[in-house]
């Protein structure tokens, strides 16, 4: 590709008369027959002035970088069922305010979806919607009307935000400008994706709506779409369509994609984002991001969220950060690696712009090279459960025996590696750069948009000392390094395998104020016998309802009608007279801690499950990976019965020590080591005699995929990215 490149440049360089810009001139070049289409628009734009001529200039230097990875060749009959969608929501909310669509649940119109539903499921399409595509690029498949109507587009959006040059344009180019977002096919052209959404986005009554506010607009229309269409049953993806299915919610790639476009031909200012991995999860993630009231920066996953409104819940996890971008970005492993130099496919695009910088506090790290490296770029990869995943990239720099990883956020370990082929090699010892607290000298996440000078800090005798200074270290900061010592031992109790989901918590915590109740109709008045006063563990745990009298119906209700969260419930007596009882599930039994189970002998009443919502039987089939997400659950004895206590498990994934399963301990030395084999027998498993290293792995090789690393300081599991080390300690 790069020799290929070289030719065109140097064929360029011998056009004596050339009417634009060198890399239009090689991308005209490029794009083969297609070329009288691009010549189109550039005449065109050229007449219209400075900015279109440049925006055409932009875009069709860069078109060499984009394709389409599938042909979308939707049936008509999707089309129109699709504007019957939209109809509906217009009949149905015509005349109503935002809060009263949001608030709109509409039972009584189920008929009417599931009609709807089958129109479309019955919808015979004679061929599939997607086509894998050629190797072509825009260059040669976009034509000249495609690219006019675009430009027109974007320079309405231009002329209404009163822009100028010196100051919007690069945000423009970005932002406003790209007929694309990442490989999707460009089946509508931008005036056409205007006209069927912006009558949503763009409030009629205020012609100055803040973003806030259409992305508002925006994303209840969806989720009111995708309400009409709960009974579809898409069998493959629909283009831009997609947004209103419900089984394609999840696909967040595919949700950014198609809102970005939307959002852009609408006029609201949208760039792609995402994190190739979460700092806790083996997974990637992508949204939104467009400019608040003030201009900074902020991401969204659309369509189900507004301006921030994930950032604490979700977006802030986020690992390392990439915009993908229209233009080509010259500071990619693409253009720097040198030739025959393999890279990690997630890094292949050259279409990358790290902007780590805006979601973590970030430093620039030198750290010495070692001799055996003769590549042009070292990665940084973060630990996944199978294998180290390529996230980042440093330039190495021979002349000064150094690498420089740009951009790196505090408190986060990557593994640096370089290629051998295609074989992974370690460039150094794992590393991670910790921070006693907030850095005051560098920003902080969502503050800036640009990182004009970042700190720049280098390695020496693993102290960090401030670049160009020979004796100023750093403050608040620590290089940790992943050393293991095989002469040294240490003993290890664990409780876990992977740490306490943040959903997780967020539902233990509602759980506290819930309450039992019971009664002798099963829709007359209950009693309260009892109200949760703590946030409950992720363990089965036991209360006591303080209760002397006997009742028919038992219920657990959140007053809040939040969702009970509950893997499993057993109603105690102390009575083994009564009839259809079993032993109770036993408690836990945790290191240093005395056994309830041998104290006054209760036992497991069975009754009905009431009817309460979904599937309230859940909460009591002894299946602690199931649960119940309703406001309340109930049993009905069938009769009278006293009972006093009662267990429960809240809703959790079961990442705890289970008694009877097998785990094994990993340490990390220069990869991952076996230790040891244990069968729990408790519900904490400890280990003697392992080897002192400052990364430790548990896995559970019975049942579960989900584990983590974790540090063990002064008797108690760290785990990495989640819990919050003692500076002083390391």
């Amino acid at each position: 590709m790069k020799n290929i490149m070289l030719f065109i440049w140097i064929l360029c360089g011998f056009i004596s008369c050339k009417n634009h810009p060198s890399k239009v001139e090689e991308a005209l070049i490029l794009s083969g027959e297609n070329r009288v289409e691009l010549e189109k628009v550039l005449e065109y734009s050229k007449k219209k002035g400075k900015i279109a001529y440049e925006s055409a200039c932009f875009l069709i230097e860069n078109m060499r970088y984009h394709r389409s990875e599938n042909k979308l060749e939707l049936d008509s009959s999707y089309i129109h069922f699709f504007n019957q969608t939209d109809s509906m929501y217009n009949s149905l909310f015509k005349g109503m305010n935002l809060d009263e669509i949001k608030s709109f649940k509409g039972k009584k119109y189920d008929s009417i979806r599931i009609a709807l539903a089958e129109t479309f499921n019955n919808i015979k399409a004679t061929n599939k919607n997607y086509k894998k595509n050629k190797s072509t690029t825009d260059l040669q498949t976009i034509h000249a009307d495609f690219l006019i109507d675009n430009i027109e587009s974007a320079l309405h959006i231009w002329e209404a935000n009163e822009y100028t040059y010196k100051k919007d344009f690069a945000f423009f180019k970005e932002f406003i400008l790209p007929y694309r977002t990442t490989d999707e096919y460009p089946a509508y052209n931008r005036s056409t994706i205007h006209s069927l959404y912006n009558k949503i986005i763009s409030d009629s009554a205020d012609i100055n709506a803040s973003i806030y506010s259409k992305l508002e607009r925006y994303k209840t229309y969806v989720n009111k779409c995708r309400w009409i269409n709960k009974y579809v049953e898409a069998k493959e993806h629909l283009g831009i369509y997609d947004l209103f299915i419900p089984k394609f919610k999840m696909d967040c790639h595919n949700m950014t994609t198609w809102s970005s476009d939307i959002l852009r031909a609408c006029g609201v200012a949208t760039v792609y984002e995402y994190t190739p991995q979460w700092t806790d999860r083996d997974r990637k993630h992508f949204w939104c991001v467009s400019p608040d009231s003030t201009g900074i920066f902020q991401p969204y996953t659309a369509p189900d969220n507004n301006i921030r409104e994930d950032w604490e819940s979700d977006i802030k996890y986020a690992g390392k950060v990439y915009r993908k971008t229209f233009e080509a970005q010259r500071n990619t492993p693409y253009f720097l690696a040198g030739e025959d130099e393999y890279i990690p496919e997630s890094l292949r695009s050259p279409l990358l712009s790290d902007q780590t910088f805006r979601y973590h506090q970030t430093i620039t790290l030198r750290i010495p090279l070692s001799p055996k490296i003769r590549t042009h770029l070292v990665y940084l990869c973060m630990f996944t459960r199978e294998k180290l995943n390529p996230v980042g990239w440093g330039k190495v720099d021979t002349n000064n025996g150094e690498i420089i990883f740009n951009q790196i956020p505090l408190n986060i370990l990557f593994f640096p590696i370089y290629f051998d082929e295609e074989e992974m090699k370690p460039a150094a010892q794992p590393f991670m750069i910790c921070s006693n607290g907030i850095h005051h000298e560098i920003p902080q996440p969502l503050t800036i948009n640009d990182m004009k000078h970042e700190m720049d800090v280098t390695l020496r005798n693993n102290s960090l000392y401030i670049s160009n200074s020979i004796n100023k270290k750093t403050s608040g900061l620590k290089y940790i390094s992943i050393d293991c010592d095989t002469t040294k031992k240490n003993e290890l109790v664990l409780l876990r395998k992977y740490p306490e989901k943040r959903k997780l918590k967020a539902s233990y915590n509602r759980m506290k104020g819930n309450i039992w109740l019971a009664g002798n109709r099963e829709r007359g008045q209950y009693d309260t016998l009892h109200t949760l006063d703590y946030v409950p563990s992720p363990y089965i745990q036991e209360v006591s309802l303080n209760n002397n009298k006997e009742y028919r119906y038992y219920r657990y209700v959140s007053p809040n009608k939040f969702p009970i969260d509950i893997s499993h419930m057993e109603f105690l007596s102390t009575d083994s007279k009564l009839e259809s009882h079993s032993l109770p599930t036993a408690l836990p039994i945790f290191p240093n801690q005395k056994n309830e189970n041998s104290q006054e002998k209760k036992y497991r009443i069975s009754g009905k499950p009431i009817h309460t919502g979904k599937k309230p039987e859940l909460a009591f089939d002894g299946n602690f990976e199931t649960y119940v997400g309703s406001s309340g659950i109930g049993m009905d004895f069938g009769k009278p019965v006293k009972i006093t206590h009662v267990r429960f498990v809240p809703r959790n994934a079961n990442n705890m020590i289970v008694i009877g399963d097998c785990y094994a301990l990993m340490y990390y030395n220069n990869g991952w080591k076996r230790s040891k084999v244990q069968k729990a027998d408790k519900n904490y498993l400890k280990f003697n005699n392992v080897p002192k290293a400052t990364l430790y792995l548990l896995k559970n090789l019975t049942n579960g995929t989900e584990e983590l690393p974790f540090f063990y300081i002064k008797g108690k599991q760290y785990f990495l990215h989640v819990d919050t080390l003692d500076y002083n300690s390391l």
